[in-house]
């Protein structure tokens, strides 16, 4: 069909214009009409053919899409020309050799002080938590707390004897001990049991050094250490100690140096005894006479032993020899070392080093040894950052003794009560692996544990006098000399 009006403009008859429609939904052409959409036809509409009429592209509706197209393309512009700017302002300079200014640092991310700078927290209470029951241990460990309260320095602003005894006479000890200290406090528990401690004596904002009573040593940094590393890796349920005789940790000591040669002294040592061998003041390993037995150099571990407290019978190979008696350094040591009982240690907990007696002895005589030496970096294993004091082991949701654990009240509560009544499984496995959250140990932070409910005979040897006489020299002020108990 020929075009309305040959005379129009370029613009207007544009493939633009020719392709908008506006609204046209069929235009025929017979007879010189042109018929709309809206019915009208020649004479009515306001285009009726080629003689003068109104062409479509100068309707008001014509001029409103035409300002859209224009508005279109001017924003297109806007857009072309802010993006070129993009571009150019990306665009490396030009080189004239002076090198552009270096990037600001980033933040540095809020982190806790490397453990050489870490001081005391004042935000939140740190509270010793002691499950009381046994004096003639807690009698040593009394002058480690002291020594830790915040009043002489230490991280401890309180420490609260939780009584798991129903002995009344235990019960007066402890009645004593707290009126030696404004922050020591006596709890009392509605029930005994370790399932109770924990549920009536934490409060969600404090955080907790849970201590066994049966703590026999632990290192001047041990509070400061495991409270670091709670604070250092948020993500734990808890940190424990660098545990002196644990099933955990015994292997783990033993194949990396700690541990060395030590036999049992089979008939007692004559009554001229050097005093710094043996007695009330006898700790130092370098005063101990070298081993030197008749017979094979070796001592039986058994594992044919009840765990419900009981004791070997005295004609057992694997008793104690008698009451008293010491562990003495073996000649050549590092040799002989794999006839001495830690050679039958395991990573295992339930294995040799829960069980057995002789284990457990040689590992605190091993530690003395070390004490004395200065050496307590052979327990300092893990990983670490480059220049901070924290070795780091990560137990991965397998079982650990909690006698030395740094833990926060809210994480206690927020898990209790207790499925089972075995509060370390609890607290060292079940809840870790269900928050996703395990129990690291802190290597720096050495701690020793005394003897576990099977390791009874521990007390026939003169270890415990070992450990008065470490801390009475070492530890305690001159106020708070240990007494030997009577007969010992």
């Amino acid at each position: 069909m020929p075009r309305d009006n040959p005379s129009r403009s370029s613009f207007e008859s544009s493939e633009l214009l020719r392709s908008t429609s506006f609204e046209i939904d069929d235009v025929e052409a017979a007879g010189g009409r042109h018929v709309y959409s809206n019915g009208s036809a020649n004479g009515k509409s306001r285009y009726k053919g080629s003689s003068g009429q109104t062409p479509p592209w100068r309707r008001p509706r014509c001029i409103y899409i035409s300002l859209a197209v224009a508005a279109v393309l001017i924003l297109g512009s806007i857009m072309f020309l802010q993006k070129s700017n993009i571009v150019e302002q990306l665009r490396p300079a030009p080189d004239d050799g002076i090198p552009p200014p270096p990037p600001p640092p980033p933040p540095p991310p809020p982190t806790v002080p490397e453990m050489d700078r870490f001081e005391k927290p004042v935000d939140f209470k740190i509270i010793g938590l002691i499950f009381f029951g046994r004096p003639p241990n807690i009698a040593i460990l009394d002058c480690y707390l002291k020594k830790n309260l915040v009043t002489n320095g230490g991280f401890l602003d309180e420490v609260h004897f939780v009584v798991n005894t129903d002995k009344e006479q235990d019960i007066r000890y402890l009645d004593k001990l707290v009126k030696t200290s404004k922050l020591y406090t006596k709890v009392i528990l509605p029930e005994l049991g370790y399932k109770s401690v924990w549920e009536h004596s934490v409060e969600p904002e404090h955080m907790y050094i849970k201590i066994d009573d049966d703590m026999v040593y632990f290192d001047d940094n041990a509070i400061a250490n495991v409270v670091y590393t709670k604070l250092h890796h948020p993500d734990s349920f808890a940190v424990v100690a660098n545990l002196v005789n644990s099933p955990e940790t015994g292997w783990l000591h033993y194949h990396f140096g700690a541990i060395h040669g030590y036999l049992p002294e089979t008939v007692p040592p004559p009554k001229d005894t050097s005093s710094a061998s043996l007695g009330p003041k006898a700790w130092r390993a370098s005063a101990l006479p070298i081993w030197n037995e008749e017979g094979e150099m070796s001592f039986p571990v058994t594992m044919d032993k009840s765990d419900d407290g009981s004791v070997l019978e005295a004609d057992n190979p694997a008793a104690p020899p008698f009451k008293g008696h010491r562990w003495l350094p073996l000649p050549d040591p590092e040799k002989n070392i794999y006839k001495t009982p830690m050679a039958k240690s395991e990573y295992n907990a339930y294995g040799p080093d829960w069980k057995s007696w002789a284990l457990a002895a040689q590992v605190h005589y091993s530690l003395l040894e070390n004490i004395e030496k200065n050496q307590l970096h052979l327990y300092h294993y893990g990983t670490s950052s480059p220049s901070s004091s924290e070795g780091v082991w990560n137990m991965a949701f397998s079982r650990m003794n909690i006698n030395f654990m740094a833990i926060w009240g809210k994480d206690v509560l927020d898990n209790a009560p207790f499925e089972g009544p075995d509060d370390e499984h609890e607290l060292s496995v079940n809840i870790p692996q269900k928050l996703n959250r395990p129990v690291l140990v802190n290597t720096h932070a050495v701690a020793a544990h005394f003897s576990f409910r099977t390791q009874h005979e521990l007390y026939d040897t003169d270890l415990l006098s070992r450990y008065r006489a470490y801390a009475n020299e070492m530890v305690c002020t001159k106020d708070n000399q240990i007494a030997s108990p009577k007969g010992g």
